[in-house]
């Protein structure tokens, strides 16, 4: 795992939204991320516990370093800011285009691309996330900062939720 800091090449076939499932109780045994792309394609990718770890961080520093004065600061601070973006902002794409996440697709992920090598670069306004499968395929995702940063907040949310389904019953009823 490495982070990186870049500026951004040429147009690429970026990520327009992402659905996010974990397997776990108390820890994370894995987790499946289902990106959809600006082509209208999507991608799966199944994360065991070192990379999803590996990723969160590298997502987590990303955010913290890019979220002033970014979109998703907009959006919270700005009533107005969404209704003057363009139909296919990255903060429209994230919710209009939100793709749905089946038992199936985790099966997929898991056979197909599961990750065992990752590179997180900082190119400013996208975040791009290099993998290699335990096939050896290789891939880059390409995610807006408004879309890294809601990334970001969804990883958190699983270790979140997996801490509370591990806890055990305590206090009167």
């Amino acid at each position: 795992m490495r982070v990186e800091k870049r500026k951004s090449g040429s147009k690429r076939n970026l990520v327009s939204s992402f659905i996010t499932a974990f397997v776990g109780s108390g820890s994370i045994d894995s987790v499946c991320i289902k990106f959809a792309m600006f082509d209208g394609t999507t991608r799966l990718s199944y994360w065991q516990p070192r990379w999803f770890q590996a990723l969160h961080e590298c997502v987590e520093y990303y955010s913290g370093m890019h979220y002033y004065g970014s979109d998703l600061q907009k959006t919270a601070e700005e009533p107005g800011f969404v209704a003057s973006l363009p139909k296919r902002h990255p903060v429209r794409t994230m919710k209009d285009e939100k793709p749905s996440f089946t038992e199936e697709d985790h099966q997929a992920a898991k056979e197909q691309f599961a990750v065992a090598s990752l590179a997180v670069i900082d190119e400013g306004a996208t975040c791009r996330i290099e993998c290699a499968s335990i096939r050896g395929d290789r891939r880059i995702e390409v995610l807006p900062a408004y879309i890294a940063m809601n990334l970001c907040g969804s990883l958190k949310a699983s270790v979140d939720m997996a801490r509370l389904m591990g806890a055990e019953p305590a206090g009167s009823a």
